[in-house]
């Protein structure tokens, strides 16, 4: 049976991470070439590269030119990444109202991270009017549709309330449960916690009020 070396020589270890070097640098100008005719997939994961600074320099600029070519043709996560750097004002100028209508095209088509990021700009009023109402409606629709997100960002509004959403733990506690069961580690960590609050609670009122 062949058996492997356990250490490299110096000259293999050195060969092994110049074939790596060289294949990075040949499957990055792969997808600039791809990028250059057109292609917007090829310019989302360009976008990408640079944003992350992965194989080439870190360069917002870079990342804002290459989601807005991928964004104009209607590439949903080019729309949801150009919408981000808006909010934030990177690789642009801050621009709250952009970002709400790359939001907003991407939510057209149903995709969910889209959708939820639409509402998080009306509930927080992010290039728009706040409108809690509105926010939660799409939240909703979102969670209907089986988005173990929104169904975690309901829970969440639901336990803490905002101003024209009342707390209800009994909602909270439903939405977290949909999240969960789908696997959403954030929800199951919510439902210990008010698992845990209810009992604590329960134990106060036994006692007469004393914790």
């Amino acid at each position: 049976m062949n058996t492997y070396p356990l250490l490299l020589t110096a000259v293999g270890l050195f060969s092994a991470a110049g074939a790596v070097v060289l294949w990075r640098r040949n499957t990055q100008k792969k997808l600039q070439q791809k990028a250059l005719k057109g292609d917007p997939k090829a310019q989302y994961a360009l976008g990408m590269s640079y944003y992350k600074g992965k194989n080439l320099p870190q360069s917002d600029t870079q990342s804002f030119h290459w989601f807005s070519k991928a964004a104009a043709q209607g590439y949903v996560p080019a729309l949801n990444a150009l919408a981000g750097l808006c909010n934030a004002g990177r690789g642009c100028e801050k621009n709250p109202q952009q970002a709400f209508s790359y939001y907003a095209q991407a939510a057209e088509t149903g995709d969910f991270e889209g959708r939820i990021n639409l509402a998080v700009c009306h509930l927080q009023g992010i290039g728009t009017s706040k409108d809690e109402q509105k926010g939660l409606s799409i939240l909703e629709k979102a969670a209907q549709d089986k988005s173990p997100l929104a169904q975690t960002l309901l829970g969440h509004l639901y336990e803490k309330g905002t101003g024209s959403i009342a707390p209800s733990q009994k909602q909270a506690l439903h939405y977290y449960l949909l999240a969960a069961q789908q696997g959403e580690p954030i929800a199951k960590k919510r439902i210990s916690q008010i698992q845990q609050n209810i009992l604590q609670q329960y134990r106060t009122d036994q006692n007469g009020g004393k914790k």
